[in-house]
């Protein structure tokens, strides 16, 4: 249906250049806190969105409806603002048709999960709750994505995933337990496992204690890493550091990392296969970004790319960080006296250059000591450089998927992290 539709917008077009993108969402949610489903609904929509480019200048309206009539009228419109529109001096045409490698990542049982099978399944989980006087809350999303780009140069794109993820809070009286999970692959979700993790760091979180702030050895878990690594990806472009705009200026080449840290991208990695191609249907490939520590490579959009005499990367909505061998009890043991961090919340720049970030750790903060969990700690703020965590690794741990819902369809792959100094700039009350 897509393509047919696609074929008469662009054919019906008075543009020079017509693109034609489609997002499409089928998902169902199933909301829950205070040990019972608060909230089923689901959300079936598809978007789509014209571009016409009159010579370099460019206009585009997007519809929700899928009656013709609509979209011929939200195709005159993205006619009207292209004819209004200013000439756009960093103009690329639409890509020329190049084959792009498929990779499947839909499982029709994932999308077939219904909100009774969900109950039945939480329906454990809210036992055990009850029996242990603690309240769980999270949420538990099912379904699938399309997404798929045409053009008048005969260029087509077209990606279908489904999705499962799983969140889940235990809350006790003084402490809290978080864990998540994402996956293309329903069979692969141990909701069970994922509730038994955030419990036992609930349990292990109770009673805590103030601890004073500074700097201390970390470890810190992929989801707290990732939350961190998102601020550092932010900077991969190559336009700004050619600019002078990112940390990364005049760093290609150059050691800036442990030589542990090798970050990539890779739709047809194993570990955490995505979309093949970035949003205006550009192709995407391995794109190595740090090796062994040394900047390797930026992310570079067509318009750079041909200014500047480079190769464009298109622009990933994921990355990939080699992971390590080592379970987190292993890398328990390595320390002497350090915090655990399960992740962090409200994170933003202190600066951007040097890629510091402020924030708060939430939902499981521990203190080592002597390489075992003593106690749970009152949650703490932080100011430091994703660049300095990153320069201090000492070890990596396994890693996992964590999810990327508001970047895109997928996820980043991400380890668990032991890292020498990390600055704890103050302390919480709770």
């Amino acid at each position: 249906m897509k393509e047919v539709i696609a074929e008469k917008i662009i054919k019906e077009s008075s543009g020079d250049e017509t693109v034609v993108y489609f997002m499409s969402y089928n998902r169902h949610y199933t909301r829950f806190a205070e040990n019972r489903i608060t909230q089923n609904m689901a959300r079936d929509v598809t978007e789509i969105n014209i571009e016409v480019h009159f010579g370099t200048r460019k206009g585009s309206a997007a519809t929700t409806s899928l009656n013709y009539e609509d979209i011929k009228n939200t195709l005159k419109r993205a006619e009207q603002i292209a004819r209004h529109s200013p000439e756009d001096p960093e103009y690329v045409p639409p890509l020329e048709p190049v084959k792009i490698k498929n990779i499947e990542r839909f499982y029709e049982e994932t999308l077939n999960l219904t909100p009774e099978n969900k109950a039945l399944s939480l329906r454990k989980i809210f036992s055990s709750a009850s029996r242990h006087g603690v309240k769980v809350a999270g949420l538990y999303t099912n379904g699938e994505r399309e997404f798929a780009v045409y053009n008048s140069r005969g260029h087509e794109a077209y990606h279908k995933s489904s999705e499962v993820s799983f969140s889940i809070t235990v809350q006790g009286e003084d402490s809290s337990g978080y864990t998540a999970f994402f996956d293309e692959n329903i069979e692969r979700l141990d909701l069970e496992k994922e509730y038994e993790g955030a419990f036992k760091k609930q349990e292990l979180g109770k009673n805590p204690k103030e601890v004073e702030p500074g700097i201390y050895k970390v470890i810190l878990e992929p989801v707290a890493l990732s939350n961190l690594l998102l601020f550092l990806y932010m900077q991969m472009d190559a336009r700004a550091a050619d600019e002078g705009r990112s940390f990364f200026s005049g760093k290609i080449g150059k050691k800036i990392f442990n030589e542990l840290v090798n970050l990539y991208i890779d739709p047809y990695s194993k570990v955490n296969p995505a979309i093949p191609f970035d949003g205006e249907g550009f192709p995407l490939g391995y794109i190595n970004l740090i090796d062994r520590g040394v900047a390797k490579s930026l992310i570079c959009d067509r318009y750079w790319a041909k200014k500047t005499g480079r190769k464009p990367t298109g622009r990933p909505f994921f990355f990939n960080m080699d992971d390590g061998q080592m379970d987190v009890e292993d890398l328990i043991k390595e320390v002497d006296r350090g915090i655990l961090v399960t992740r962090f919340w409200y994170i933003r720049y202190v600066d951007q250059k040097s890629i510091t970030v402020t924030g708060m750790t939430r939902d499981g903060t521990f203190m080592i000591e002597d390489g075992k969990i003593a106690y749970g700690t009152k949650n703490m703020r932080f100011n430091e450089s994703v660049v300095n965590v990153l320069k201090n690794v000492l070890k990596l741990g396994k890693g996992k998927r964590v999810g990327v819902e508001y970047w895109g369809s997928g996820a980043n792959y991400i380890p668990t992290a032991l890292v020498s100094e990390f600055n704890f700039s103050s302390k919480t009350k709770f």
